[in-house]
């Protein structure tokens, strides 16, 4: 007779999250970020995210690493078959994150999203509550 038994983990999303609209490519966007914002976002090896159900996607990447924080910008919409496949599919409206993990005490945010709109090609931005978003596991990686 075997035993069935179910782990449950309380996962902790210790990051801040920054959703930005804009037409403009990935690369122009991480060159503007790094000029305002003071990063050096550079491309960095695309996240290859695969599903429980089978399916998986492709999502453009850019990362800026320091002794504290890492930056990534990331493509809402994947690189894939699927012309509707997106890492945070209940946000289709969003076209990048600029996901934040930040492991210091000293980090503000508003820091750079007070510089964020001196950025012309970003038409608009917005901070998300990670523990809102229906499908937030897809930021585990």
């Amino acid at each position: 007779m075997s035993t069935r038994r179910e782990l449950q983990l309380a996962i902790q999303y210790n990051l801040d999250l920054l959703g930005l609209v804009s037409s403009a490519k990935e690369y122009k966007l991480a060159w503007s970020l790094n000029q305002i914002l003071g990063l050096k976002l550079a491309k960095s090896e695309d996240l290859a995210i695969n599903f429980i159900e089978g399916r998986s996607i492709i999502i453009s990447n850019f990362t800026f690493t320091t002794s504290h924080c890492t930056f990534r910008l990331l493509k809402n919409r994947a690189f894939s078959d699927h012309s509707n496949a997106f890492l945070l599919p209940e946000l289709k409206n969003i076209d990048y994150f600029l996901l934040i993990k930040n492991e210091s005490d000293t980090f503000e945010l508003n820091t750079y999203v007070d510089r964020l709109p001196q950025i012309d090609i970003v038409q608009s931005f917005t901070s998300i509550n990670v523990e809102n978003l229906e499908n937030k596991e897809n930021l585990i990686f």
